[in-house]
């Protein structure tokens, strides 16, 4: 067998040898994201009412306030956002913060990102994640450090409808 034979037979077992490793760690990683899961049932749904605060075909600033239900305990919500259109097909990007305040002194504050697609008659469809800090306190407390994967149906008068999936 030749030298040059030699190293192309090594070279073709050392390539094989990071295939399989980077296999099983692929393998190994897609195990660690499969053990996520959402929640079956929501972990809240909320109906808010928005107020275009000023805005330019560039984006719109809007500022939010509703009230919701989140494991047995009802809360009202509000923050601020801003909607910017990505130029093709309806498509916004959206993006912004809030805080939830229950009846019973609970607190939560969270980030959020949508991303959606307005309709000719004027509503926009999204779906995004929102990021809870870790200081919920009280009957809000379950949703520290908590991302909740949500449907947003944003209606023509301003107010829109929110169901959230927790991922734990």
């Amino acid at each position: 067998m030749t030298l040059d034979r030699l190293r192309k037979i090594l070279f073709g077992i050392v390539v094989a040898v990071i295939v399989i490793v980077a296999g099983l760690s692929l393998m190994d990683s897609t195990t660690i994201v499969n053990s996520q899961k959402a929640t079956t049932h929501p972990l809240y749904t909320e109906d808010d009412k928005a107020i275009f605060v000023n805005g330019t075909t560039h984006a719109k600033a809007v500022i939010f306030s509703g009230h919701g239900a989140a494991n047995g305990a009802n809360y009202t919500d509000g923050g601020k956002g801003l909607i910017i259109p990505r130029g093709f097909g309806g498509v916004i990007d959206s993006k912004g913060y809030g805080a939830m305040r229950s009846s019973g002194g609970g607190k939560a504050s969270f980030t959020f990102h949508e991303i959606g697609n307005s309709k000719p008659n004027g509503t926009i469809t999204a779906t995004g994640a929102a990021f809870f800090d870790a200081n919920a306190t009280g009957n809000l407390a379950f949703l520290s450090n908590v991302v909740a994967v949500y449907k947003d149906q944003i209606y023509k008068n301003g107010t829109d409808k929110v169901t959230a999936w927790g991922w734990r």
